[in-house]
């Protein structure tokens, strides 16, 4: 009886590991695909405060005092970022003057991209003066790691994610 009991035991040893690493597949992809998830959420989440927290910049006509070009303007947005990977590299910036709000409503404003939907050059820059309708728009690509992720989530060519953030407003009547 006892030599039955052993023998049983003997013969399912390896079947814990065996459903071990059958389970253990999904779950990780699973697991850091929902990481990777919210990791997008909270990069766009940041790339929406920091363009925001730059456009005030112009909008207070510190970008005019300051004779900031387009590179600068960059680096100011990424430095209020901190999950954005080579954010200088990958963020374009498109910056543009209107009129009226109704030619800012009408305007589309899509990324600068190559045949593959890849990002290519920034957009226009044109900052404007006191009391200018401007519209500023950033773009960061994100790249996605986790196959699930980057089949559900991707909208460009390259299995990436764009993320964009747009700031729309009037400038204060600044001395100029």
């Amino acid at each position: 009886m006892r030599r039955l009991r052993l023998r049983r035991l003997r013969g399912e040893r390896g079947a814990v590991m065996v459903e071990f690493a059958l389970i253990a597949v999904p779950f990780l992809l699973m697991l850091f695909g929902t990481i990777e998830v919210g990791l997008v959420f909270w990069g766009n989440y940041e790339l929406e405060n920091a363009t925001e927290q730059a456009a005030r910049e112009i909008r207070t006509g510190q970008v005019a005092a300051a004779n900031m070009r387009r590179g600068a303007f960059k680096a100011l947005v990424c430095s209020r970022v901190s999950l954005l990977a080579q954010c200088e590299a990958r963020l374009k910036v498109d910056v543009r003057s209107f009129t009226s709000f109704a030619e800012m409503q009408r305007a589309v404003v899509e990324p600068s991209t190559d045949s593959d939907g890849e990002l290519l050059n920034d957009g226009p820059w044109g900052p404007g003066g006191p009391r200018s309708l401007v519209l500023v728009t950033t773009f960061y690509e994100w790249p996605l790691i986790t196959p699930m992720t980057a089949a559900s989530l991707s909208n460009m060519g390259s299995g990436n994610r764009l993320l964009r953030a747009s700031a729309a407003f009037q400038n204060e009547p600044w001395p100029g």
